[in-house]
């Protein structure tokens, strides 16, 4: 798919062509003509990004569905995509940038960035007045989530109809065009909180069955619960102070892994990445073809119907009796 992408779009290139300016620019010796442009510095990055997200997303709504032990959880659960609008509205509207001297996309990136690990921030300060379980950290979410937006929507009022139409472009998820440097900037943050999570998958497991049981096996649910979800934050503040808000993928994708490999987080984390990967550069390119519309309506027109359709092929005791094989298995490991 990543060699296809950047085939598709108004500008006609063919595979094959996409293919030797990708081996040209390995080795060394980039044509520099216009269909290079278009193709390695516009619509393979755009892919690329796609990809880091898309997979980003899968991961997160994954350990968020495990470790809430509620399968409609999604990587905004904790307030992360609020405090991210928030920070891109002050930029966008009031001139404001947290980081002094930035202007312009790199102050919408920054405060996008910092803002939202702020809703994370403040759970974890709670936590440390008193132990969350995981129904307390959600209620707890919500209600940042909720502060931000209020917030946001104050501010919005400021605003006049071009600063509208950026914030609501940016709130609706867009991949646009991606840049070479900014890749760096999300993948590192994706593989290394990816790389934790996975060194606590077992851990992950074990918390599904409660914190009772989890205690009993020798796992902290509180800070199995913690370190996730801090892993979960910063991955996904990461990738929405770039992309927006993206719907859907997050919370799509490990349901449609589980049904391939099951619910033992060692193999649900990497299938779900896989599959928001899939899904997300598929709708990018959709997007694309469709003349440049926000990628996040796309997941959002598609991933209703899927979402539906998962409904109602998939009880709930089948969910429940997935985490039990996995919940026997993790035990059996950890003793």
């Amino acid at each position: 798919m990543l060699v296809v992408s950047p085939a598709l779009g108004a500008y006609s290139v063919s595979p094959g062509e996409v293919l030797d300016i990708i081996i040209s620019h390995l080795t060394g010796n980039p044509p520099g003509d216009r269909t290079d442009f278009v193709v390695w510095d516009v619509r393979l990055t755009s892919s690329i990004m796609a990809v880091i997200t898309g997979f980003a997303l899968g991961v997160c709504g994954s350990v968020m569905q495990a470790v809430m032990r509620n399968p409609l959880a999604d990587p905004y659960t904790m307030g992360v995509s609020s405090g991210a609008s928030l920070g891109a509205v002050l930029s966008l509207v009031m001139g404001i940038s947290i980081i002094p001297g930035l202007m312009g996309d790199a102050s919408v990136i920054a405060n996008a960035f910092l803002l939202s690990l702020v809703p994370m921030a403040v759970i974890l300060f709670l936590s440390i007045a008193r132990k969350m379980t995981d129904t307390m950290m959600i209620l707890c979410g919500i209600g940042v989530m909720y502060f931000f937006s209020a917030s946001t929507s104050l501010l919005m009022l400021a605003a006049d109809p071009t600063q509208m139409s950026a914030v609501y472009s940016w709130n609706l998820g867009n991949i646009g065009i991606g840049y070479w440097d900014n890749l760096p900037t999300m993948l590192v943050p994706t593989a290394a909180c990816t790389a934790l999570l996975m060194v606590f998958s077992s851990r992950i497991d074990v918390l599904t069955s409660g914190d009772n049981l989890s205690h009993t096996v020798g796992v902290d649910p509180f800070r199995v619960r913690i370190l996730s979800s801090l892993g979960v934050s910063v991955m996904i503040a990461s990738i929405v102070s770039f992309t927006g808000t993206i719907g859907f993928i997050g919370l799509i994708s490990p349901h449609m892994a589980r049904a391939f490999v099951g619910s033992k987080q060692v193999y649900l984390i990497p299938a779900s990445g896989l599959v928001g990967a899939v899904m997300l550069l598929a709708a990018n390119n959709a997007a694309r073809m469709l003349g440049s519309l926000p990628v996040g309506v796309i997941t959002t027109l598609v991933g209703c119907p899927i979402f539906f359709a998962l409904l109602i092929r998939q009880r709930r005791s089948q969910w429940i009796r997935c985490h039990e094989l996995a919940r026997k298995s993790s035990t059996i490991n950890i003793y």
